[in-house]
C-alpha cells in the first residue's frame, strides 16, 4: 500500500513541474510578444512539432536496442513490438498534424523538411544542455579538487596578538 501512495505523489510532483514549465513557456512568449520583440514565436507549433518528434525518435530508439538483444530474452520481443507500433504512431501522428496545416516556422511546409529541422533543433538544443552540464560540472569539479593554497596570515592571529605568528 505504501508504494502506491509513493508513485501517486511522484506522479503529481511530475505533473505540477510539468505544468509549471508549460505556464513559464507561455508567459514567457507572452511577454516577448506583448513588448514587440518579436511578431510569433510559434512557440505552441514548435513544443508539439518537438513532443512528437522526441517520442518518435525515443521509441525509435528503444525498439532498435530492443531488437539487439531479443535474441537472447524471448520476452523482448513483446516490447519490440510495442515499442515499433509506438514509432508508427508518433510518426504518424506527426505527418497528420503537418498535413493539417499545423507547422512550425522556419522550414517547409512538406513533412520531411518539418521533421528534420525539429529533429535538428532537438538535438542541437540537447547537445547545448550536455555541454552546460558538462562545464557547470567541469567548474564545481575544480573549485572542489584538493588545490591547496597558502594559508591567510589573519587567520593564525590570536586574540592576544598583533602580530603575524611566522615573524
Amino acid at each position: 500500500m505504501k508504494g502506491e501512495g509513493d508513485a501517486r505523489r511522484d506522479w503529481r510532483t511530475l505533473s505540477l513541474v510539468v505544468i509549471g514549465l508549460l505556464v513559464l513557456i507561455v508567459l514567457a512568449n507572452l511577454r516577448l510578444e506583448v513588448r514587440g520583440e518579436v511578431t510569433d514565436v510559434g512557440i505552441w507549433s514548435r513544443f508539439v512539432h518537438a513532443a512528437l518528434i522526441s517520442f518518435t525518435l525515443v521509441s525509435g530508439a528503444i525498439f532498435l536496442g530492443t531488437m539487439a538483444l531479443s535474441h537472447r530474452h524471448a520476452r523482448l520481443v513483446e516490447q519490440a513490438l510495442g515499442t515499433l507500433l509506438a514509432t508508427v504512431v508518433g510518426a504518424f501522428l506527426f505527418g497528420a498534424l503537418v498535413d493539417s496545416g499545423f507547422t512550425a516556422a522556419g522550414a517547409a511546409t512538406d513533412v520531411w523538411s518539418q521533421f528534420s529541422m525539429g529533429t535538428l533543433r532537438i538535438l542541437i538544443v540537447q547537445g547545448a544542455g550536455w555541454l552546460s552540464i558538462a562545464f557547470i560540472f567541469g567548474i564545481l569539479l575544480v573549485l572542489v579538487t584538493g588545490r591547496e593554497s597558502r594559508a591567510d596570515p589573519l587567520l593564525e592571529l590570536e586574540s592576544t596578538e598583533f602580530t603575524s605568528g611566522e615573524e
